[in-house]
């Protein structure tokens, strides 16, 4: 099974290949996620100078994830294409609910305080706040000319999206074969 991302192929003029997801919050652990993976034991090498994530671990990786977006491991994989875009996996890459042992679930939430932490003014906030105001927002993924665009749903909290000390525009890690142009 072939667990790389790879956009369709669409002939001149055919309308993009669009996804619409409701967790577009997630690339905001965009920097946390090669340290994740790696704590989780879940890459492994590929080509020289590449790695991705192992087939047997990608629902592991996927609903990890997920745990950040809403503290849930048992979404289906259908509703997963922006975590499956993250990991490098491929957009119909299996990934059923599982169990996220507690270690797993200790990570996310690290991780959750890690992205508050860090973000200037926003030290104060929950975890259930950044969660509901950030993370768990509507979201357009497009493939289009070789690219893939994620377009944020707006909100006028957005604002401080200028004081995140990390840029959004564009996330790229040696595990995903292509790089995801974010629109916030």
């Amino acid at each position: 099974m072939n667990d790389t991302i790879h956009p369709p192929a669409a002939p001149a003029g055919a309308p993009p290949e669009v996804s619409y997801v409701n967790n577009a919050g997630l690339v905001l652990f965009h920097p946390f996620l090669e340290m994740m993976l790696r704590k989780i034991n879940v890459l492994m090498p590929a080509e020289p100078g590449a790695m991705r994530v192992r087939s047997e671990d990608g629902a592991r990786a996927v609903h990890l994830l997920q745990y950040l977006i809403d503290g849930r491991s048992d979404r289906p994989g259908s509703q997963l294409v922006l975590n499956k875009l993250l990991c490098g996996l491929d957009p119909d890459f299996p990934a059923p609910p599982v169990h996220l042992a507690a270690e797993d679930m200790a990570l996310g939430d690290h991780l959750l305080a890690a992205v508050i932490g860090n973000w200037l003014n926003m030290q104060k906030m929950s975890s259930a706040a950044l969660r509901e105001t950030f993370l768990q927002r509507e979201g357009r993924l497009e493939w289009r000319d070789g690219l893939c665009t994620l377009t944020v749903q707006r909100r006028t909290v957005d604002v401080l999206m200028n004081q995140l000390p990390w840029s959004l525009a564009f996330i790229g890690h040696p595990w995903m074969p292509q790089p995801l142009h974010v629109s916030w």
